[in-house]
């Protein structure tokens, strides 16, 4: 163990839930080795008329309907029903590597695995409810789990050909074309085996026969008409229910994901109405850790808001030693841009590095979930909880490394200068400014106002944004620095002189659009005058750690791309050798980005 916070309860031992005890409770369970990581919803008085088990969809969309199927959970347990959500095989915080060749016969054993948890806790009947490629997955394996008591295919994926060949040709006009060098198939949020794509391919539930149970098909309005739609529902003589909002919902244009509250209620209700009045005593077993071979993961709360969070170590680890804190991007849960936190987490574990991963207030596992929430990307509760993190890192801050993408990258620069950790590693960081002023913040963060002060805090904002750009190149530099310093204006310079002033070793990574953001802000400029200002200390017997800036020659910036992500997780670990000085022995990336210093 390596000084890790206050856990949930004991690493080594087993516990069912209380069965009065109303509330979630996040587990893994599954064979002791092959964890799958799961939080179950548990009705009041640990009285259940049955259960549902979500099944998730795939990549970037299973990412963002998160807290969604969070909602939905609560809305089902609040109507008396043991509700699981889980993490397939080889995706999220469960065991596996996302890459696989046999995953979707691992995805489908784990939808089999969480029906027979649900059904081990006491209950008889059983629904399934599976989003977009969730629908597909759950629709394969039905017949198979059965007998069931209703199943919901909620804006499914009807054909696995369709999807793959839809999925991979988004991720090319979106994001970018990998390397050929690479087999293996991206889609937005997820890398596959080229054996994976195939199997799901092959998926098809129009080919299904009856599924013997109760089918509700909730689909959007442009595709309720669709050939391979109508076949499903005249094949399971299936309700219908048209969606609304789901584009904002499950393809949103930036961070801000908008919930579909009043479809999540009504398949809440059609749900619910399958089942019994008869409510029996569940029990619930919980695991609070995964032995995952010489590592484990141990699911913890961290600080006085009681944050979600997962330890990875093993016996390497040495109490009090080297600990990266990975942070979470915008409203996204715990696991970094295309599962990379939770695979970085077990390399640097197995190599003596102690790692946690956390969820921000509002996002993933930490709090509630709200009807048409809205979480604020940049707010004071965010602050907290950054330095919360750091914190319930179990051990002394310059023994940490902390390290986030965009949003993330901010919140790791804050609690670096803050508390004064060891290292820090900002990916694509957009948001250079050390004091927030909300008028100036405008454009990065959701806010609930639109009234008069809202209107006028947007009218400030865009004057600022004007005079901004017109005057920028004709600026003084030490007027933008001035500007700067009172978070009126972008300057990289202050965020990095404050990291280099706490002695904190820095390193900036950058994607070309992030690059090209660094240099209109007069990053350049501003290391150059770091530089010149470090030679002055080192004349008159001073040191400082410089902040170290590479911009990448290709890539995207929510490392989407396989490429580019594949070389800065190369590159982060590098960061925790020399952080540390210790060996950390990693695989190149298969096609490395080549990069500039700035």
């Amino acid at each position: 163990m390596n000084g890790r916070s206050t856990a949930l309860h004991n690493a080594d031992v087993a516990r069912a839930a209380d069965p009065t005890a109303e509330g979630k409770y996040s587990t893994w369970f599954g064979p002791e080795d092959a964890g799958l990581f799961g939080t179950v919803h548990v009705p009041a008085g640990g009285l259940a008329r049955g259960a549902v088990v979500l099944c998730p969809p795939l990549g970037k969309e299973q990412v963002d309907s998160y807290r969604g199927m969070t909602l939905l959970a609560q809305k089902l347990c609040a109507r008396g029903l043991l509700v699981l959500r889980f993490d397939y095989a080889g995706t999220g915080d469960s065991y596996g590597a996302q890459d696989a060749p046999d995953n979707v016969a691992l995805w489908q054993r784990s939808i089999a695995t969480a029906v027979d948890y649900v059904r081990g806790c006491g209950v008889t009947d059983v629904a399934l409810v599976g989003l977009r490629a969730g629908a597909l997955l759950a629709a394969s394996v039905a017949s198979d789990v059965g007998p069931l008591t209703a199943i919901t295919l909620w804006d499914p994926v009807v054909r696995g050909r369709s999807y793959v060949h839809e999925q991979k040709a988004l991720y090319s006009v979106s994001v970018t074309q990998d390397s050929d060098v690479d087999p293996r198939v991206s889609i937005i949020g997820a890398v596959l085996h080229p054996d994976a794509a195939k199997a799901l391919g092959r998926l098809d539930t129009t080919a299904l026969p009856s599924l013997t149970a109760p089918v509700l098909v909730a689909t959007r309005s442009e595709r309720a008409d669709s050939k391979p739609i109508r076949t499903v529902v005249a094949n399971q003589n299936a309700d219908e229910h048209t969606l609304s909002r789901h584009d904002a919902f499950l393809e949103p244009s930036d961070f801000e994901v908008e919930l579909p509250t009043s479809d999540i209620v009504y398949i809440a209700e059609w749900i619910a109405d399958k089942f019994g009045a008869d409510a029996g005593e569940v029990s619930v077993p919980l695991r609070a850790v995964s032995n995952l071979g010489t590592v484990r993961e141990e699911i913890e709360s961290l600080g006085p808001d009681a944050l979600f969070g997962i330890r990875t170590y093993s016996s390497e680890c040495i109490p009090g030693g080297p600990t990266v804190v990975f942070y979470p991007t915008a409203n996204e849960h715990r696991v970094g841009p295309v599962r990379s936190w939770v695979e970085l987490s077990r390399v640097l574990a197995a190599q003596g590095v102690s790692t946690l991963r956390f969820d921000r207030r509002g996002t993933g596992e930490s709090g509630e979930v709200l009807d048409d929430e809205i979480t604020r990307l940049y707010s004071d509760a965010g602050n907290e909880d950054a330095l919360a993190a750091v914190r319930a890192a179990g051990t002394a801050p310059r023994n940490v490394m902390v390290a986030g993408m965009c949003s993330g990258s901010w919140y790791s620069s804050y609690a670096a200068r803050e508390l004064g950790v060891g290292s820090a590693v900002l990916l694509n960081t957009l948001d250079w400014t050390t004091k927030r002023l909300e008028f100036v913040k405008r454009s990065s963060m959701h806010t609930e106002d639109t009234g008069l002060r809202g209107k006028a805090l947007d009218a400030l904002h865009d004057i600022g944004v004007t005079v901004k750009n017109r005057a920028q190149s004709a600026m003084p530099y030490p007027l933008w620095f001035w500007l700067g310093n009172r978070g009126l204006i972008q300057v990289p310079e202050i965020s990095l002189r404050l990291l280099e002033a706490g002695n904190v070793r820095t390193t900036v990574l950058l994607s070309p659009t992030d690059t090209a953001w660094f240099v209109d802000n007069r990053g350049p400029e501003g290391m150059e005058r770091l530089r010149g200002k470090r030679a002055t200390r080192r004349r008159h017997g001073g040191a400082a750690r410089p902040a170290v800036v590479k911009s990448f020659d290709s890539g995207d910036h929510s490392l989407y791309g396989r490429d580019l992500r594949e070389t800065v997780r190369a590159e982060l670990l590098q960061a925790a050798a020399e952080s540390f000085d210790i060996d950390i022995v990693s695989a190149s990336p298969p096609v490395p980005i080549g990069w500039n210093r700035l």
